[in-house]
């Protein structure tokens, strides 16, 4: 069960002699941070490929010549 940014989980394990049965209970919080976490840094890749200048091999652009010195 998702409630908000946390989770709750049902573990069933095995039956005891008497025919009970072991539950156990977790509660995660913020386990849905994770996620976020990983979608912010797909968003951060994507968006350092899209900057032209700082790829590799991309042409840089050409220096303005310098000025000479009058004859």
């Amino acid at each position: 069960m998702t409630r908000g940014v946390s989770q709750l989980y049902l573990s069933l394990g095995d039956t005891g002699s008497e025919g009970s049965v072991s539950v156990r209970l977790y509660y995660k919080p913020m386990v849905l941070l994770i996620w976020l976490g990983a979608l912010v840094m797909a968003m951060g890749g994507a968006l350092s490929l899209a900057d032209r200048r700082l790829r590799v091999g991309a042409p840089k652009p050409a220096a303005k010549p310098a000025m000479l010195p009058a004859e």
